[in-house]
């Protein structure tokens, strides 16, 4: 092997060997970049934390479990706890029952089924009316909103030309369902029906309601204005997100004064029978908090309705009901009601975390004397678990945190996510944050960035390619040299035999010169002697 490969080979391997060891050296031994399934109790004490998965085989059989529930809910009947009692939802052609915090489906009947959702409608014209900028506005009606308006449709009488506060509108709309009200917000803020109806359409989109098409804002019959139960879900509970929303749909009335062209009060009482006793007595129902009903014949009674009671907040929603009267057939809220009690009879509301609570704690990256870091949640983390249950046992958390936990970290800092799975379905979530603080081992830091500095591409390949470079060209230099060495002696040699050849000539000529002068010498010595 050549001296340029055996430097090579080397160099490669010096690389390696310093880049394992500065891993090794600086990284904690905590893989925090990635998800980590842990237990609430392990190294570290959470009395409401819940116990997380170690084995993700439990969460495969969850998660089939839930995704089973899910596909029978669409076209069937789906229950969670197979030892509930479910009411008799015969007289409803979908049903739905949720968690509304989580959004846990508990009982689903034909939930996705594309029905006719009539008035409810009016909970998407409510919430784009108050994520509008036209709230403060005073809108004054016009023939294009009242144009289509019957003497059979819910309306609060709105005359051409009256002008009301957009305040009193959105009140008469989800109150009253007043059809009118809902046609004057949509002018109001889109300028016109059609293309309010255009944003309807993009916000049910937005939320991921994949089977609902709006055609008008108040729900009037057509054909190509449909949802289902688990859209009209979704819905509700991103409606309910919003504080004046939930305050609208809970009340039982809502006044209006004179305004310029209708000279008396208008008294408002709500369509929702659990809030109002004002149509009928007999289904007034303290724990419910709205909230939208609709009615047509081709839709049927359908009932978006939410209840609290015992720190569990449920959703409801009923579609295409054939309620008979207001009283002992009202079918729409006699499911409605048995499936809230079903809940509050059967679950409870259980507390997975609080702030404070030590949920997971970790080694952190240059830390001084290898403090590590405990985490708690932001939040109080509550959830609805059958009555019986063991939370720990049933309930599993995740975590994920942020990135390698790196010191300085201070109190409060948020380091990552929690969640919380019951029977594969998330229950609930929260924001890590530190509960203490870790200072930074300064030695170690500047350590780290050294050898970052050292490991770094940018850095390191320029320096090996220079490296590599003066190796080379020292190489020639060093051929280069022997080269010139080799034809310096071979110069010498020549020149030395040179020399060696003439002196050889010139002692040879000595000796001829010597002979001839020998000879010389001797003839004449005879020629002297024959002479005498």
């Amino acid at each position: 092997m050549s001296k340029k490969k055996i430097f090579i080979s080397l160099i490669s391997a010096a690389v390696i060997s310093l880049s394992a060891f500065s891993a090794s050296f600086a990284a904690p031994e905590d893989n925090t970049q990635q998800t980590q399934e842990t237990s609430a109790s392990e190294d570290v004490s959470g009395e409401n934390a819940a116990t997380s998965s170690e084995d993700t085989s439990g969460g495969d059989e969850a998660q089939y479990s839930e995704d089973n529930g899910s596909s029978a809910a669409s076209s069937g009947e789906y229950i969670e706890n197979e030892s509930l009692t479910v009411p008799d939802t015969s007289h409803a052609e979908a049903a739905l029952l949720m968690d509304m915090n989580s959004g846990r489906l508990i009982y689903g009947k034909n939930i996705d089924e594309r029905l006719y959702p009539a008035s409810t409608t009016k909970m998407m014209t409510g919430i784009l009316a108050l994520e509008s900028d036209k709230m403060n506005d005073t809108a004054t009606a016009t023939y294009e909103a009242l144009k289509d308006i019957t003497l059979e449709d819910s309306h609060m009488g709105i005359l051409i030309g009256e002008e009301l506060t957009m305040t009193d509108l959105l009140n008469g709309m989800l109150v009253y369902s007043a059809n009118d009200a809902a046609n004057v917000i949509a002018i109001q803020v889109a300028g016109s029906i059609d293309a309010f109806v255009d944003m309807m359409n993009a916000k049910a989109q937005e939320l991921g309601m994949t089977n609902t098409h709006f055609v008008n804002a108040c729900g009037v019959q057509n054909e190509d204005h449909y949802t289902t139960a688990r859209d009209l879900a979704t819905l509700a509970r991103y409606c309910m997100q919003n504080e004046t929303f939930r305050n609208i749909v809970k009340q039982p009335s809502y006044h209006i004064a004179p305004t310029n062209k209708y000279g008396v009060d208008r008294n408002l009482p709500s369509t929702n029978l659990f809030l109002s006793t004002s149509r009928s007595s007999d289904h007034l129902y303290e724990p419910c908090t709205g909230i939208k009903t609709g009615t047509t014949e081709a839709a049927g009674h359908c009932l978006v309705a939410s209840a609290e009671y015992n720190g569990i907040s449920l959703l409801s929603v009923v579609l295409k009901c054939d309620d008979l009267d207001m009283r002992q057939n009202a079918y729409s809220y006699i499911i409605t009601q048995g499936l809230f009690d079903m809940a509050f009879n059967n679950y409870q509301a259980g507390i997975l975390a609080s702030p404070g609570n030590i949920v997971y704690d970790s080694k952190v990256a240059e830390a001084k004397d290898d403090k590590r870091v405990t985490l708690t949640v932001d939040k109080e983390v509550s959830a609805l678990i059958p009555i019986g249950d063991d939370i720990s046992s049933e309930v599993q958390s995740s975590i994920e945190l942020n990135s390698e936990l790196t010191a300085p970290i201070t109190r409060g800092q948020v380091l990552g996510t929690i969640s919380y799975n019951y029977r594969g379905t998330e229950i609930g979530s929260a924001t890590l944050v530190a509960a203490n603080d870790v200072e930074q081992n300064m030695i170690l830091h500047i350590f780290n960035i050294i050898i970052g500095v050292i490991i770094n591409p940018l850095v390191f390949i320029p320096v090996i390619l220079i490296i590599i470079i003066a190796f080379i060209a020292r190489s020639r230099k060093r051929r280069r040299d022997r080269k010139r060495r080799i034809q310096q002696l071979k110069q010498r040699r020549r020149l030395e035999d040179e020399e060696r050849f003439a002196n050889t000539d010139r002692i040879n000529s000595g000796h001829e010169l010597s002979r001839s002068r020998s000879k010389g010498a001797t003839s004449r010595y005879s020629d002297n002697k024959t002479r005498r």
